[in-house]
């Protein structure tokens, strides 16, 4: 139903680095699509890693 703080905040993780990940491949390989999928995954990691702070600070 709804995920804890805590697997928010590794699913956000997950997502900047596997994001940095396409990113890096994208400049290689000079896919400029793949650059663009690591951005978004990079912003929603970061927005999940921020969910996961702000439920963490409500459970308080």
């Amino acid at each position: 139903m709804f995920k804890s703080s805590r697997r928010d905040k590794a699913e956000g993780r997950l997502d900047r680095l596997g994001g940095r990940v396409l990113e890096l491949v994208g400049r290689l390989t000079g896919r400029s699509s793949q650059k663009a999928k690591g951005k978004a995954a990079r912003a929603r990691g970061a927005g999940r890693t921020r969910k996961g702070q702000a439920k963490q600070r409500v459970k308080r």
